[in-house]
């Protein structure tokens, strides 16, 4: 409140002797500015303190693409491999890219649902927040065929009887190193030609327990993605599926 002492005080007095309802409508109309950025900024705080109370850690980043996964199946996929892995389902999450659908000859509108599965899928490498895939064969060739699965030696290094285990349903799939793709879709080449290896990137999950009880009987594929932020974890979740998952 502004003005000389003896304005201020009559002004006291003069507040004093309003009703409720005509001091309420003298302090909205005097004062609606600092109330109002004073509860801008308590909803502000507020807001900010209950995201850092209640975000959760990701200990995994997966994905599931052309493949439908019921509620049980999920719960499965997701809090019970946190309780599996002693992590605290209150603190910790496994991130989920859900209904992906990953496709070269889709058309209309299942053409754009595609595209935006594809935006969103690359989006989530090129952030480093995706580790594995499950997936049906046809998106397992095309993300194989793009060079964006981890070559699974390195599940060999890190745990070799895991590895053991895992031989008879390791897939092996084809890898473009070097296409002319550009230049023979300008019409720049008269021949499509391609540099490629085979690399073991893939695991056929279709007879795990934890997929069978869920009735789904083949073409199921797992792979890590190449620069997976959490490869020891993602070791740990096969590990799960193959051997603790029904």
């Amino acid at each position: 409140m502004t003005g000389t002492k003896e304005e201020r005080e009559a002004n006291r007095k003069a507040f004093s002797k309003m009703s409720s309802s005509e001091k309420v409508d003298y302090i909205f109309t005097y004062y609606k500015l600092p109330i109002f950025t004073a509860v801008v900024a308590v909803l502000v705080l507020g807001s900010t303190l209950y995201r850092n109370i209640t975000k959760k850690d990701v200990v995994l980043y997966t994905a599931y693409a052309n493949v439908v996964v019921g509620e049980t199946l999920d719960e499965k996929l997701t809090t019970e491999y946190l309780q599996y892995a002693d992590k605290n389902p209150k603190r910790e999450e496994i991130l989920v890219y859900r209904d992906l659908y990953i496709s070269e000859d889709a058309t209309g509108d299942d053409h754009q649902y595609a595209y935006a599965s594809k935006l969103k899928t690359l989006g989530a490498i090129s952030a480093k927040q995706l580790d594995l895939v499950l997936m049906n064969e046809e998106a397992y060739d095309l993300m194989s065929t793009s060079g964006l699965l981890m070559d699974l030696n390195y599940i060999q290094q890190e745990n070799p009887s895991l590895y053991t285990q895992l031989e008879p349903f390791l897939l092996t799939n084809t890898v473009i190193l070097d296409d002319n793709s550009i230049e023979f879709s300008l019409g720049e080449a008269d021949e499509y030609e391609a540099t490629t290896e085979e690399a073991v990137n893939g695991i056929d999950a279709s007879t795990f327990p934890v997929f069978r009880s869920a009735g789904i009987e083949e073409g199921l594929c797992i792979a890590i993605i190449a620069n997976s932020p959490h490869p020891e974890e993602d070791i740990s979740y096969i590990d799960y599926l193959m051997n603790y998952a029904e």
